[in-house]
């Protein structure tokens, strides 16, 4: 029977060591994105108010839940990208559990009345995604960006 050096037998133990912290760190991938009360902080944000379905008015409170601090850009903290029917060219950066959006938001710019997909993404402090996206779909009264949304009801003007 070979023996082994007592350097050989240390080596043995450490390889064993980090195989089984590596094993440990695949179990955490595994449940990226989860909800649950498990060990680390969750990065996931979910959208309290409005409701899902609800019909709402610009101005509005946007209230959320989530599992990261939120903070300005400049913090270094995360923040939310909140835009509405997957057009994410037009957001508002949202920097703590509650903001109100007025009209004047970028993200309600030519909003109009109807039913629309209200879109929150986690972005890092660089604004680039955190991996965490949701939406809910509500109904805008009136629309945004302060323009006359009612309907044309046949009047003059028609534009023929």
């Amino acid at each position: 029977m070979m023996r082994l050096s007592k350097r050989a037998r240390m080596s043995a133990v450490l390889g064993a060591i980090a195989l089984v912290g590596m094993t440990g760190c695949g179990s955490d991938t595994a449940d990226a994105g989860s909800t649950g009360s498990g060990g680390g902080s969750a990065q996931t944000v979910t959208i309290k108010e409005p409701a899902d379905g609800a019909s709402i008015d610009v101005p509005f409170t946007l209230s959320l839940d989530s599992g990261v601090e939120l903070g300005s850009t400049d913090s270094g903290k995360h923040h939310v990208h909140l835009y509405f029917d997957g057009d994410d060219s037009k957001y508002e950066v949202v920097e703590s559990d509650s903001m109100e959006i007025t009209d004047a938001s970028p993200a309600v710019e030519g909003l109009k009345s109807g039913e629309h997909k209200l879109d929150i993404s986690l972005r890092n402090a660089d604004h680039s995604a955190a991996g965490f996206d949701t939406s809910i779909t509500v109904n805008v009264n009136g629309g945004g960006g302060g323009e006359d949304q009612s309907p044309d009801d046949g009047g003059a003007g028609g534009g023929y």
